[in-house]
Protein backbone atom coordinates (compact mmCIF):
# COMPACT_ATOMS: atom_id res chain seq x y z
CA UNK A 1 0.00 0.00 0.00
CA UNK A 2 2.70 2.78 0.78
CA UNK A 3 4.79 1.61 -2.34
CA UNK A 4 1.59 2.52 -4.82
CA UNK A 5 0.83 5.64 -2.62
CA UNK A 6 4.54 6.77 -3.15
CA UNK A 7 4.39 6.06 -6.71
CA UNK A 8 0.90 7.29 -7.49
CA UNK A 9 1.21 9.61 -10.50
CA UNK A 10 -2.91 11.59 -10.33
CA UNK A 11 -5.02 10.33 -7.33
CA UNK A 12 -4.99 8.34 -4.51
CA UNK A 13 -8.42 7.42 -2.89
CA UNK A 14 -7.98 6.34 0.85
CA UNK A 15 -11.05 5.04 3.34
CA UNK A 16 -10.17 4.41 6.70
CA UNK A 17 -12.08 3.30 10.08
CA UNK A 18 -9.10 3.63 11.82
CA UNK A 19 -5.72 6.32 10.87
CA UNK A 20 -3.69 6.84 13.96
CA UNK A 21 -0.56 8.58 12.11
CA UNK A 22 1.63 6.97 14.57
CA UNK A 23 3.08 4.28 12.21
CA UNK A 24 7.12 4.24 12.12
CA UNK A 25 8.02 1.90 10.51
CA UNK A 26 4.77 2.42 8.22
CA UNK A 27 4.73 5.94 7.90
CA UNK A 28 1.47 6.08 5.61
CA UNK A 29 0.81 10.27 7.17
CA UNK A 30 4.35 11.10 5.40
CA UNK A 31 3.47 9.12 2.02
CA UNK A 32 0.32 10.59 1.98
CA UNK A 33 1.68 14.25 2.87
CA UNK A 34 4.64 13.91 -0.06
CA UNK A 35 2.19 12.81 -2.54
CA UNK A 36 -0.18 15.34 -2.01
CA UNK A 37 2.57 18.02 -2.47
CA UNK A 38 3.97 16.66 -5.78
CA UNK A 39 0.59 17.85 -7.35
CA UNK A 40 -1.29 13.96 -6.67
CA UNK A 41 -5.16 14.39 -5.57
CA UNK A 42 -5.50 12.83 -2.66
CA UNK A 43 -8.82 11.87 -1.35
CA UNK A 44 -9.46 10.74 2.41
CA UNK A 45 -12.28 9.82 4.24
CA UNK A 46 -11.83 8.89 7.83
CA UNK A 47 -14.37 7.78 10.67
CA UNK A 48 -14.69 10.10 12.96
CA UNK A 49 -14.97 7.91 16.21
CA UNK A 50 -12.65 5.39 14.89
CA UNK A 51 -10.56 8.11 13.85
CA UNK A 52 -10.56 9.73 16.89
CA UNK A 53 -7.11 9.62 17.91
CA UNK A 54 -5.39 11.09 15.27
CA UNK A 55 -4.25 14.51 16.19
CA UNK A 56 -5.52 17.72 14.95
CA UNK A 57 -2.01 18.57 13.85
CA UNK A 58 -1.56 15.36 11.44
CA UNK A 59 -4.95 16.55 9.62
CA UNK A 60 -3.65 19.91 9.24
CA UNK A 61 -0.27 18.49 8.45
CA UNK A 62 -2.22 16.85 5.40
CA UNK A 63 -4.62 19.44 4.99
CA UNK A 64 -1.47 22.05 3.82
CA UNK A 65 0.04 19.61 1.39
CA UNK A 66 -3.13 19.64 -0.72
CA UNK A 67 -4.89 16.92 0.65
CA UNK A 68 -8.70 16.27 1.46
CA UNK A 69 -9.94 15.06 4.87
CA UNK A 70 -13.04 14.51 5.38
CA UNK A 71 -14.56 12.64 8.34
CA UNK A 72 -17.75 10.25 8.51
CA UNK A 73 -19.76 11.19 11.33
CA UNK A 74 -23.38 9.70 12.04
CA UNK A 75 -24.97 9.13 15.25
CA UNK A 76 -25.16 5.07 15.12
CA UNK A 77 -23.31 4.64 11.55
CA UNK A 78 -19.40 4.16 11.16
CA UNK A 79 -17.68 3.58 7.91
CA UNK A 80 -16.06 0.20 9.04
CA UNK A 81 -14.39 0.00 5.68
CA UNK A 82 -10.65 -0.33 4.90
CA UNK A 83 -9.67 0.71 1.07
CA UNK A 84 -7.45 2.39 -0.77
CA UNK A 85 -7.28 3.20 -4.78
CA UNK A 86 -4.17 4.32 -6.99
CA UNK A 87 -4.39 6.22 -9.97
CA UNK A 88 -8.44 4.30 -10.08
CA UNK A 89 -5.55 1.61 -11.27
CA UNK A 90 -4.89 -0.59 -8.45
CA UNK A 91 -7.20 -1.23 -5.44
CA UNK A 92 -6.71 -2.45 -1.74
CA UNK A 93 -9.56 -3.59 0.26
CA UNK A 94 -9.54 -5.68 3.41
CA UNK A 95 -9.61 -5.21 7.16
CA UNK A 96 -5.97 -3.26 7.90
CA UNK A 97 -6.40 -0.33 9.89
CA UNK A 98 -4.00 2.24 10.48
CA UNK A 99 -2.29 2.61 13.46
CA UNK A 100 1.80 0.84 14.79
CA UNK A 101 0.01 -1.62 17.11
CA UNK A 102 -2.47 -3.29 14.13
CA UNK A 103 1.21 -4.28 12.51
CA UNK A 104 1.54 -6.83 15.25
CA UNK A 105 -2.06 -8.37 14.13
CA UNK A 106 -2.53 -10.97 11.89
CA UNK A 107 -5.22 -9.91 9.38
CA UNK A 108 -5.79 -9.60 5.71
CA UNK A 109 -5.85 -6.99 2.88
CA UNK A 110 -6.11 -7.81 -1.05
CA UNK A 111 -4.73 -5.92 -3.86
CA UNK A 112 -6.27 -6.25 -7.60
CA UNK A 113 -6.26 -4.66 -10.44
CA UNK A 114 -8.80 -4.36 -13.45
CA UNK A 115 -10.63 -1.39 -14.83
CA UNK A 116 -14.45 -2.93 -13.94
CA UNK A 117 -13.66 -4.14 -10.53
CA UNK A 118 -11.78 -0.93 -9.75
CA UNK A 119 -13.81 1.21 -11.07
CA UNK A 120 -16.77 -0.26 -8.55
CA UNK A 121 -14.41 0.23 -6.20
CA UNK A 122 -13.88 4.34 -7.20
CA UNK A 123 -17.37 4.46 -7.58
CA UNK A 124 -18.51 3.44 -4.21
CA UNK A 125 -15.71 6.07 -3.12
CA UNK A 126 -17.38 8.73 -4.69
CA UNK A 127 -20.69 8.07 -3.29
CA UNK A 128 -19.51 8.13 0.58
CA UNK A 129 -17.08 11.26 -0.54
CA UNK A 130 -20.71 12.92 -1.58
CA UNK A 131 -22.07 11.84 1.24
CA UNK A 132 -19.50 13.63 3.61
CA UNK A 133 -19.68 16.66 1.90
CA UNK A 134 -17.13 16.24 -0.98
CA UNK A 135 -17.68 18.91 -3.43
CA UNK A 136 -14.27 17.83 -5.92
CA UNK A 137 -16.29 17.82 -9.42
CA UNK A 138 -14.76 14.97 -10.68
CA UNK A 139 -15.72 12.72 -7.74
CA UNK A 140 -19.23 14.60 -8.01
CA UNK A 141 -19.89 13.54 -11.50
CA UNK A 142 -19.00 9.83 -11.40
CA UNK A 143 -22.02 8.05 -12.32
CA UNK A 144 -23.17 4.00 -12.44
CA UNK A 145 -21.95 1.24 -13.77
CA UNK A 146 -23.52 -0.14 -16.93
CA UNK A 147 -25.39 -3.77 -17.09
CA UNK A 148 -22.47 -5.22 -18.19
CA UNK A 149 -20.05 -4.05 -15.96
CA UNK A 150 -22.41 -5.14 -12.43
CA UNK A 151 -22.80 -8.61 -13.81
CA UNK A 152 -18.81 -9.49 -13.74
CA UNK A 153 -18.04 -7.49 -10.75
CA UNK A 154 -17.09 -9.12 -7.58
CA UNK A 155 -16.47 -6.13 -5.14
CA UNK A 156 -19.64 -5.82 -2.73
CA UNK A 157 -19.89 -2.66 -1.14
CA UNK A 158 -22.67 -2.56 1.99
CA UNK A 159 -24.47 0.01 4.15
CA UNK A 160 -23.90 2.65 1.41
CA UNK A 161 -26.68 4.28 -0.25
CA UNK A 162 -29.54 2.29 -0.63
CA UNK A 163 -26.88 -0.88 -0.21
CA UNK A 164 -28.27 -1.86 3.29
CA UNK A 165 -28.22 -5.12 3.52
CA UNK A 166 -25.90 -6.17 0.72
CA UNK A 167 -23.54 -8.67 2.74
CA UNK A 168 -26.60 -10.55 4.23
CA UNK A 169 -27.53 -10.97 0.94
CA UNK A 170 -24.31 -12.42 -0.15
CA UNK A 171 -23.78 -14.71 3.27
CA UNK A 172 -27.02 -16.08 2.85
CA UNK A 173 -26.72 -17.57 -1.02
CA UNK A 174 -23.21 -18.85 -0.57
CA UNK A 175 -23.88 -20.60 2.96
CA UNK A 176 -27.69 -21.57 1.77
CA UNK A 177 -25.93 -23.13 -1.37
CA UNK A 178 -22.30 -24.89 0.04
CA UNK A 179 -22.22 -28.89 -0.46
CA UNK A 180 -18.87 -29.40 1.48
CA UNK A 181 -17.65 -27.11 4.07
CA UNK A 182 -17.52 -23.89 5.15
CA UNK A 183 -14.71 -21.96 7.26
CA UNK A 184 -15.20 -18.59 8.70
CA UNK A 185 -12.69 -16.47 10.31
CA UNK A 186 -13.79 -13.25 12.44
CA UNK A 187 -11.95 -11.50 15.61
CA UNK A 188 -15.47 -10.73 17.13
CA UNK A 189 -17.92 -13.60 16.95
CA UNK A 190 -21.25 -12.01 17.67
CA UNK A 191 -23.77 -13.22 14.96
CA UNK A 192 -27.03 -12.24 14.26
CA UNK A 193 -29.83 -14.80 14.40
CA UNK A 194 -30.27 -15.60 10.99
CA UNK A 195 -26.37 -16.36 10.15
CA UNK A 196 -26.60 -18.58 13.12
CA UNK A 197 -29.90 -20.12 11.35
CA UNK A 198 -28.19 -20.18 8.31
CA UNK A 199 -25.08 -22.09 9.93
CA UNK A 200 -27.54 -24.64 11.57
CA UNK A 201 -29.22 -25.51 8.46
CA UNK A 202 -25.82 -26.34 6.53
CA UNK A 203 -24.85 -28.24 9.42
CA UNK A 204 -27.72 -30.13 9.17
CA UNK A 205 -27.54 -30.84 5.76
CA UNK A 206 -24.30 -32.40 6.37
CA UNK A 207 -21.98 -29.18 5.32
CA UNK A 208 -18.63 -28.92 7.74
CA UNK A 209 -18.18 -25.99 9.32
CA UNK A 210 -15.23 -24.50 11.07
CA UNK A 211 -14.62 -21.04 12.76
CA UNK A 212 -11.47 -19.48 13.52
CA UNK A 213 -11.55 -16.62 16.58
CA UNK A 214 -8.72 -15.25 18.60
CA UNK A 215 -8.37 -16.22 21.97
CA UNK A 216 -8.18 -13.27 23.02
CA UNK A 217 -9.23 -9.56 21.43
CA UNK A 218 -8.21 -6.66 22.32
CA UNK A 219 -11.44 -5.91 24.63
CA UNK A 220 -11.66 -8.26 27.17
CA UNK A 221 -15.32 -8.21 27.85
CA UNK A 222 -15.49 -8.92 24.37
CA UNK A 223 -13.74 -11.81 24.47
CA UNK A 224 -16.27 -12.85 27.05
CA UNK A 225 -19.26 -12.15 24.34
CA UNK A 226 -16.82 -14.63 22.06
CA UNK A 227 -16.38 -17.06 24.40
CA UNK A 228 -20.40 -17.69 24.45
CA UNK A 229 -21.06 -17.89 20.62
CA UNK A 230 -18.29 -20.51 20.63
CA UNK A 231 -20.07 -22.31 23.42
CA UNK A 232 -23.21 -22.10 21.41
CA UNK A 233 -21.88 -22.37 17.72
CA UNK A 234 -20.03 -25.69 19.14
CA UNK A 235 -23.06 -27.38 20.36
CA UNK A 236 -24.71 -27.19 17.32
CA UNK A 237 -22.12 -29.10 16.09
CA UNK A 238 -19.38 -26.93 14.35
CA UNK A 239 -15.45 -26.50 16.08
CA UNK A 240 -14.23 -23.23 16.80
CA UNK A 241 -10.63 -22.90 16.79
CA UNK A 242 -8.98 -20.20 19.04
CA UNK A 243 -6.03 -18.78 17.55
CA UNK A 244 -3.09 -17.78 20.31
CA UNK A 245 -3.08 -13.88 18.93
CA UNK A 246 -4.85 -11.74 17.56
CA UNK A 247 -6.33 -12.09 14.43
CA UNK A 248 -8.13 -9.73 13.02
CA UNK A 249 -9.06 -10.74 9.53
CA UNK A 250 -12.31 -11.44 8.36
CA UNK A 251 -12.77 -14.06 5.53
CA UNK A 252 -15.11 -16.87 4.03
CA UNK A 253 -14.33 -19.81 2.19
CA UNK A 254 -16.99 -21.90 1.16
CA UNK A 255 -16.12 -25.50 -0.65
CA UNK A 256 -12.42 -25.09 -1.59
CA UNK A 257 -13.88 -22.84 -4.54
CA UNK A 258 -15.11 -19.83 -3.31
CA UNK A 259 -13.77 -17.15 -1.21
CA UNK A 260 -14.92 -13.52 0.71
CA UNK A 261 -12.33 -11.42 2.51
CA UNK A 262 -13.07 -7.66 3.65
CA UNK A 263 -13.96 -5.35 6.85
CA UNK A 264 -17.07 -6.89 7.79
CA UNK A 265 -16.84 -8.57 11.63
CA UNK A 266 -19.57 -11.58 12.37
CA UNK A 267 -21.65 -8.66 14.53
CA UNK A 268 -25.27 -7.14 14.02
CA UNK A 269 -22.98 -3.88 13.93
CA UNK A 270 -21.21 -4.93 10.45
CA UNK A 271 -24.49 -6.21 8.71
CA UNK A 272 -26.63 -4.15 9.95
CA UNK A 273 -25.53 -0.49 10.47
CA UNK A 274 -21.70 0.31 9.13
CA UNK A 275 -20.55 0.66 6.16
CA UNK A 276 -18.19 -2.32 4.92
CA UNK A 277 -16.57 -3.66 2.33
CA UNK A 278 -15.59 -6.85 0.74
CA UNK A 279 -14.24 -8.91 -2.60
CA UNK A 280 -16.18 -12.60 -3.03
CA UNK A 281 -14.21 -14.58 -6.01
CA UNK A 282 -14.00 -18.08 -7.81
CA UNK A 283 -10.36 -16.95 -9.13
CA UNK A 284 -8.25 -20.59 -8.32
CA UNK A 285 -5.21 -18.85 -6.99
CA UNK A 286 -6.69 -16.64 -5.17
CA UNK A 287 -8.68 -19.45 -3.75
CA UNK A 288 -5.64 -21.20 -3.20
CA UNK A 289 -4.12 -18.25 -1.38
CA UNK A 290 -6.66 -17.49 1.12
CA UNK A 291 -7.17 -21.27 1.49
CA UNK A 292 -3.48 -21.64 2.40
CA UNK A 293 -3.22 -18.93 4.71
CA UNK A 294 -6.34 -20.06 6.84
CA UNK A 295 -5.40 -23.83 6.94
CA UNK A 296 -1.73 -22.36 8.33
CA UNK A 297 -4.01 -20.65 10.81
CA UNK A 298 -5.79 -23.51 11.72
CA UNK A 299 -3.15 -25.67 12.05
CA UNK A 300 -1.74 -22.78 14.60
CA UNK A 301 -5.08 -22.90 16.78
CA UNK A 302 -6.42 -24.75 19.37
CA UNK A 303 -9.44 -26.76 18.66
CA UNK A 304 -12.10 -25.54 21.65
CA UNK A 305 -12.89 -28.12 24.38
CA UNK A 306 -15.86 -27.13 26.55
CA UNK A 307 -14.46 -29.66 29.25
CA UNK A 308 -11.15 -28.09 29.18
CA UNK A 309 -12.10 -24.70 28.86
CA UNK A 310 -13.18 -22.22 31.46
CA UNK A 311 -16.95 -22.14 32.42
CA UNK A 312 -19.60 -19.92 31.13
CA UNK A 313 -21.16 -17.61 33.71
CA UNK A 314 -24.86 -16.46 33.80
CA UNK A 315 -23.42 -12.38 32.63
CA UNK A 316 -22.00 -14.12 29.33
CA UNK A 317 -25.24 -15.00 27.76
CA UNK A 318 -26.79 -11.83 28.93
CA UNK A 319 -23.48 -10.13 27.55
CA UNK A 320 -23.51 -12.09 24.21
CA UNK A 321 -27.44 -11.07 23.62
CA UNK A 322 -26.40 -7.41 24.43
CA UNK A 323 -23.41 -6.83 22.04
CA UNK A 324 -25.07 -8.97 19.09
CA UNK A 325 -28.26 -6.83 19.45
CA UNK A 326 -26.98 -3.57 20.16
CA UNK A 327 -23.88 -3.53 18.60
CA UNK A 328 -20.45 -1.72 19.36
CA UNK A 329 -19.09 0.98 17.19
CA UNK A 330 -15.16 0.47 18.77
CA UNK A 331 -15.03 -3.25 17.09
CA UNK A 332 -12.32 -2.77 14.95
Amino acid sequence: MLSAITSAHESIYLEMYIFEGDTRDYDFLSALEESAKRGVQVKIILDALGSSALPKAAVERLRKAGAEVLFFSFLFRRTHRKMLVVDERIAFVGGVNIGKHFALWKDLQVRFSGKNVVGAVVRSFARMYRQCGGKDDLLQNIGRPSVLQKTKLWFVEHGVGERRHTLRRHYEERIGRAKKRIVLVTPYLMPPRWLLAQLDQALIRGVAVDVLVPRKTDHAFVDRANWYYVSFISDLGAPCHLFPEMNHAKAMLIDGEEGMLGSQNLDTLSFDWNAEAGVFFHEAGMVRDLTRIIEGWLSEAQLFDPSKEKKLRWYDKVLGFFLRALGFSFLK
